[in-house]
């Protein structure tokens, strides 16, 4: 095996363990799961099988790009295009959920604070 092999293989080991571990926990939903396997997988298939490189190859070439790495810069930054929306979604939510929670707070503090001012 080359070394470039045996790095691919072992950091996709590695994250795979780690990516499964943080499902286990309940950090990432299954689709984050399934989405972050399918990229470990295939790179410790590019590590062991050289096979897999060689397909690789032929969609690259059927895809009118010259290397393989063509492929992979060019889907990588889709990849992160991608998740740089979701995230940025996400995000959004999340600000809409604390600001809610911060209303109902407020209200419930005002509330609380009307009904000591009656009883006082």
């Amino acid at each position: 095996m080359e070394p470039y092999e045996i790095a691919a293989t072992a950091f996709g080991i590695i994250m795979l363990l780690f990516t499964t571990r943080e499902l286990i926990r309940r950090r990432i939903g299954l689709l984050q799961y399934s989405l972050w396997m399918a990229v470990w997988v295939a790179l410790i298939l590019v590590g062991t099988v050289p096979q897999f490189y060689y397909a690789l190859i032929l969609v690259t070439q059927a895809l009118g790009m010259l290397t393989p790495i063509h492929f992979v810069t060019t889907f990588s930054i889709l990849a992160l295009f991608a998740a740089t929306y979701v995230l940025g979604k996400r995000i959004a939510e999340l600000n809409e959920k604390v600001n809610k929670i911060t209303q109902h707070i407020a209200l419930m503090n005002t509330n609380n604070k009307k009904k000591k001012d009656r009883h006082s």
